[in-house]
């Protein structure tokens, strides 16, 4: 059996988590988009308004309500995916220590950005679902 790393995970374990973490993000993002579709939909059925400015022109049509998340999360999508495969042609292993650095705090911003959306989207999702349940009930 592989000694655990200092992280807490066995060493196998981290090498899948790290090989995988961006996709099962992005996987996440892509549902909690679609929840965030439908409970807005179901809030505005119900009498609701959108609460963000920038989405009441597309909110009072869930087609183009939809378009419009779908077509931010591809362009989320596009954008980071080029910063990571930017980060990956520069090779930083080869680079001097402080450069290194960089990178790695490059990648770092990264994943923050996308675990912050997942939060930002789940907290959306939350206060749609009470709103939902408190007109149902």
């Amino acid at each position: 059996m592989p000694a655990p790393s200092c992280t807490g995970f066995l060493s196998h374990g981290s090498v899948v988590l790290k090989q995988y973490h961006r996709p099962l993000l992005w996987i996440v993002i892509a549902c909690l988009f679609g929840l965030d579709i439908i409970t807005t939909s179901v809030s505005l059925g119900l009498g609701f308004h959108e609460g963000n400015p920038l989405m009441v022109p597309f909110a009072a049509s869930p087609l183009l309500h939809g378009l419009v998340k779908i077509g931010a999360y591809l362009l989320l999508f596009g954008v980071i995916e080029q910063a990571v495969l930017f980060i990956r042609d520069q090779r930083p292993e080869e680079k001097p220590f402080f450069l290194r650095m960089n990178y790695t705090g490059l990648y770092g911003l990264i994943l923050v950005s996308m675990v912050s959306l997942v939060w930002l989207y789940a907290a959306v999702i939350v206060h749609n679902i009470r709103i939902i349940t408190a007109a149902a009930g």
